[in-house]
């Protein structure tokens, strides 16, 4: 199980998708950081809300940057019958499966770290000398270390969602269009037709665990622990699922 967990972290911490990613996000963080600050020199940074926005508007892109990057890191093998090989060398498929998951989420969980830090230093210019609201104590610094901490758990979760569904679909192309098909056909017309319903579904249950509640369009959420634990339920019923399949399917 050892050899098998750190084969799968090298692949994916050395696959140019992941470096290609990572490095998007931290020149976009750069830009973002020298757009604020130009544009707080006229109009004041509210610093205890704004880094707060920040945290909660960039973490949904990238989440979704994750979920692809980890679907891709088991689509890739179906298309290139690295799957075949590997299944060849270790045949307990759960295991297999299980070991990717893992992987993915801590290459996931340490991506979103770095790029979450590089948000708040980007923006601590426009904080310090253009920011209003007095200077943060020390309940606003722990609040920010959990919502970060939350954040990084939610990519975390949504990189084995990539990975189950890329099982379930198997392929990349699968997991994309199943997820961008979900929030399409799914989300938005519970949203729309049944805010009730909508309050049950991922969307809103990320934005719940996450702590930030001022999204547009989102319908009432539920408390931070509730969300997490809908959040949690949600992707281990989807794993389970997706093991169940794995196991069962023929990998030719």
């Amino acid at each position: 199980m050892s050899d098998l967990f750190a084969a799968d972290l090298q692949r994916i911490l050395w696959r140019p998708m992941t470096r290609a990613i990572g490095g998007f996000g931290v020149v976009v963080v750069a830009a973002v950081g020298v757009i604020i600050f130009l544009h707080t020199a006229h109009n004041p940074f509210a610093t205890r809300t704004a880094l707060r926005s920040a945290l909660a508007f960039a973490i949904l892109p990238l989440a979704f940057a994750c979920y692809t990057l980890d679907a891709s890191a088991l689509g890739a093998d179906y298309t290139s019958r690295a799957l075949t090989t590997l299944l060849t060398w270790e045949p307990r498929r759960r295991l297999v499966l299980g070991s990717r998951a893992c992987a993915c989420a801590l290459v996931t969980a340490g991506l979103t770290l770095i790029v979450l830090l590089a948000l708040i230093l980007a923006l601590l210019p426009a904080a310090i000398l253009h920011g209003t609201g007095g200077v943060p104590d020390g309940a606003w610094f722990l609040s920010m270390a959990a919502m970060t901490l939350r954040c990084v758990l939610f990519t975390a979760a949504m990189s084995i969602v990539g990975v189950s569904a890329a099982a379930i679909g198997r392929s990349t192309t699968a997991a994309v269009i199943g997820i961008v098909g979900y929030f399409v056909l799914i989300e938005y017309t519970a949203v729309e037709a049944a805010p009730s319903v909508a309050r049950w579904l991922l969307f809103t249950d990320a934005i719940s665990w996450i702590g930030h509640t001022t999204t547009v369009g989102a319908p009432a959420g539920h408390t931070v622990v509730t969300g997490g634990l809908l959040l949690a339920g949600g992707t281990a019923a989807l794993c389970a699922l997706a093991t169940r399949t794995f196991e069962r399917r023929d990998v030719t």
